[in-house]
């Protein structure tokens, strides 16, 4: 792992036990939970720190081998390898089912890995359910201040850039109405200003360049460009080839749990979808 790698994302396997959760499987997601929160290593479950922050180097135990698939097993991932370099941005693409999810919630610690290993260098902001943590009673000024500090801003940093979140947003005249009025648009678009406005090292996106209409989005496209020229990594999951195209120089093809493709984003798309990729490059001649 060089230097310059913001996130680095090695043999990592996720394999889901099939029906009920019994107890013993409860106990130990309980477990590493309060480990999570108290950060304390859970010796019942050394796989918790195989997703790392560049303080944690050199801390972690090695992650336990992976149980032996079976007939009520499923590999969600399977030796997924990668990794994003500073001011990188990276699309993931893949049908439905191929992984992309799940590979996000391993990297935003949502979910443990059966194997492998996360090393993230810095902050990250997890764009995955935008808008989580608004209030529908409170107003978009007051859910502007909260949602910042659930995102890490401090209230002097919330209020330094309070203008030019709501002037993103485009819903100024607004601010001060309950967010249980705002149609679905604005209230995403409200969320992702303030998401936009983090100054992380690594940010998680999964869709949320659809919002608004297609003049948004290009303003959205436009603000993540910007973010990554300042030497932020991105990592964009997305169905919508033209964005990870306009965004990204790097593509991961996610198939069936498995890497088909890393590298080049134009080879990317023709490999995952041709008819897209002969659609969207000019005939040479």
């Amino acid at each position: 792992m060089s230097a310059n790698t913001t996130l680095y994302v090695t043999h990592l396997t996720k394999e889901y036990r099939l029906g009920a959760i019994n107890h013993v499987m409860l106990g130990h997601e309980i477990q590493a939970w309060w480990a999570k929160l108290t950060g304390r290593a859970n010796p019942r479950a050394p796989e918790q720190n195989a997703v790392l922050t560049d303080d944690m180097l050199g801390e972690a135990a090695p992650p336990p081998p992976p149980p032996v698939p079976g007939p009520e097993t499923f590999r969600a991932l399977e030796d997924v390898s990668f990794h994003v370099d500073r001011g990188d941005a990276l699309g993931v693409i893949g049908s439905n089912g191929a992984g992309k999810s799940t590979l996000l919630k391993i990297i935003s610690r949502v979910t443990l890995p059966t194997k492998g290993r996360v090393v993230i260098k810095g902050k990250v902001l997890s764009m995955l359910e935008i808008g989580t943590g608004f209030h529908p009673d409170l107003t978009g000024r007051e859910n502007v201040f909260m949602n910042g500090l659930i995102l890490g801003m401090s209230k002097r940093e919330v209020q330094s850039k309070f203008d030019r979140i709501v002037e993103f947003s485009e819903i100024g005249k607004f601010i001060d109405t309950p967010v249980k009025r705002y149609s679905s648009g604005m209230h995403v678009r409200l969320a992702f200003s303030v998401a936009a406005h983090l100054e992380p090292e690594l940010i998680i996106v999964d869709e949320v360049l659809a919002v608004g209409d297609a003049r948004f989005q290009r303003k959205c496209l436009d603000k993540m460009d910007s973010i990554a020229k300042r030497g932020v990594a991105i990592l964009l999951v997305s169905h919508n080839l033209e964005s990870v195209r306009k965004l990204c120089k790097k593509c991961l093809v996610l198939e069936k749990g498995k890497v088909k493709y890393f590298g080049d984003v134009d080879e990317a798309i023709r490999i995952y979808d041709p008819e897209f990729f002969a659609r969207a490059t000019p005939a040479s001649g």
